[in-house]
Formats: structure tokens, sequence, C-alpha cells
């Protein structure tokens, strides 16, 4: 009986040990920054993509992104086709004045999917509209056969600092 119990007992800490190990491995992906070659490499696309719009060159800015790809902020959903469209129309008036990300990093979901995300102090207006002067971005990259491209960008608009 003592055998019986003890063998059981074996068991069930074998078990829990191998769940343990497995759960382990299935935590959630961390934040990482500068050490890893796609987190550099994803940062500095980012970064390229931004000038890119800075200086309206929107064939360095679409080399980055795949084709169909969406975007949100407080203004709702617009397709990448609809952003390129805008930003190319004169009408528009897309000015992109200055811009400097912080805070910048890199959060892995698996070998050929990525997240980006940062904080993006800017200035500039599109159709006569200022820009938010701060707002968080996350841009979600997938790898396409080697090629990491943007598929999807979000900002969200930070809160006015509290007045005293």
């Amino acid at each position: 009986m003592k055998n019986t119990i003890l063998t059981v007992l074996t068991a069930v800490v074998m078990t829990t040990a191998l769940a343990f190990a497995q759960a382990e491995k299935k935590m959630p992906a961390k934040p990482m920054a500068g050490k890893n070659m796609v987190g550099d490499t994803l940062m500095h696309h980012e970064q390229v993509m931004l000038e890119a719009l800075q200086k309206k060159d929107l064939t360095g800015f679409k080399k980055f992104v795949m084709p169909g790809s969406w975007s949100v902020d407080e203004n709702g959903f617009m397709t990448f086709d609809d952003f390129m469209k805008t930003v190319g129309d004169p009408k528009a008036n897309f000015m992109f004045d200055t811009f400097k990300t912080s805070d910048m990093k890199v959060v892995m979901i698996d070998a050929n999917a990525a997240l980006v995300t940062y904080k993006l102090d800017e200035k500039g207006s599109m159709m006569g509209q200022p820009f938010p002067p701060v707002v968080y971005a996350t841009t979600t990259w997938a790898n396409h056969g080697g090629t990491w491209m943007a598929v999807f960008h979000q900002e969200s608009t930070a809160a006015a600092p509290a007045k005293k």
C-alpha cells in the first residue's frame, strides 16, 4: 500500500513538473529592446517610415507596408490605400513637421509576428487639423517570406496633463 501511494505521489509530482514546464514555454512574449536582430530591424523600420512621411516620400514609406493593411486612431479606421491617397493629395495639406520617438519596444508574438510600441511626440497637421502632440503607437509586423511588413498600425492619443 505504501508503495502504491509513493508511486501515485511520484506520478503527480512528475506530471505537475511537466505541466509547469509546458506552461513556461507558452508564457506571453516579453518586451525586448536593442539586443535582438529582429527587434533592431523593426525599430529601425519604424524610424525610417516616420522619416519618409516627414519628407512626403510615399514610395519609401509604402515599401514597408503590406498592401491591404489598416490603421486606427482617434478618427477611426483607415485603409492603407485611403491613407496613401489622403497624404498624397495636395488638398489634404499633410504636414509632418517634427517627431521624436521614445520608449520603443518590440514584443515578439512568434517567429513571424511582432509588435513595435513607442511614444511619439509630434507636430504636424492634415486637412487643417493639428496632430495630437503625443500619441502611443503600436505597429503589428509580419514576416512574409523573409521580409518584415507592417500590417496594422494603431495610435492612442495621450491624455492631457491634469490642470492644477
